[in-house]
């Protein structure tokens, strides 16, 4: 949704999210397929099969299986010819050709941060901005939860996929309650509840517009519709809908909530969630 929303503004591009680096566990990430497809970056031919790599529908992710419509891929030879190919630069390339491709000319993406390598993304753009938006985790892991399990027949395949579901979610939620105590400090940092977006969009998106440098766009308040947070999908420009926010507790049991609530007062305080 917050994708959605800034790429609004007149020159920022936004990426969806790239799947570049992620938990082994959780699915393979793009950098995994670059190693697998590509083999050494410094070898003959790297490049060739770096860029059909790009265009092929292997890499993980909505944005890569859209590389065709996104990314205009004589803009994308022609950033990454002008570079030594490197995780670095490959990233940089793909952000800026996706920037090129639509007509904008700042650079942004979505990543999942409790395991992206915030570290890593910090060195390669010091000088970037950070908004770290989080949610109720409970919320997260019946919207995930429901999401993964909707094609999946099998009760022992459903099951399986429930507690994955559920190690995830609970794992992200301490690993990003650490991460905002390391990065709460600085300038170029921001923290956003997805619960005060809903609640107060407009006062929400006008202090981004503010943290990022862009105009406050009227229509920034009604975004194209993805998921549920939209309200009824496949319709567009409908805003952002609230009853999102409680839809959980219909979701996931009793329960399963409390020991959710139990498994982190860390990120509860840091966040400002009750324990309800």
């Amino acid at each position: 949704m917050l994708q959605v929303i800034l790429s609004k503004g007149p020159d920022l591009s936004v990426t969806d999210e790239l799947q570049y680096r992620s938990p082994w566990w959780l699915h393979r990430d793009f950098l995994q397929d670059v190693k697998t497809h590509v083999g050494p970056l410094d070898s003959e031919g790297a490049l060739d099969r770096l860029v059909d790599l790009v265009y092929s529908g292997i890499p993980v992710g909505w944005f890569w299986s859209a590389s065709k419509e996104l990314l205009n891929r004589d803009v994308l030879c022609e950033e990454l010819s002008n570079r030594v190919l490197s995780p670095q630069s490959i990233l940089d390339a793909v952000l800026r050709a996706h920037a090129r491709s639509s007509g904008k000319t700042r650079i942004g993406a979505k990543f999942p941060m409790h395991y992206s390598y915030t570290d890593k993304l910090l060195e390669w753009y010091p000088n970037c901005l950070l908004i770290h938006t989080t949610r109720n985790p409970k919320a997260v892991y019946a919207s995930q939860a429901n999401k993964y399990l909707k094609p999946i027949k099998s009760r022992t395949a459903r099951n399986y996929m429930r507690l994955k579901q559920f190690a995830h979610i609970n794992i992200q939620t301490s690993l990003t309650a650490r991460l905002h105590d390391k990065l709460c400090d600085l300038p170029n940092y921001k923290l956003l509840r997805y619960e005060d977006l809903v609640m107060e969009p407009e006062t929400q998106i006008r202090q981004l517009c503010d943290f990022v440098g862009m105009d406050f766009q009227q229509n920034m308040l009604k975004p194209r519709q993805f998921g549920s947070s939209f309200g009824d999908i496949g319709h567009e420009n409908k805003g952002i809908e609230q009853s999102s926010i409680d839809r959980w507790r219909t979701s996931i049991s009793k329960p399963t909530a409390k020991i959710m609530d139990l498994m982190h007062p860390r990120a509860f305080r840091a966040f400002g969630y009750s324990h309800e």
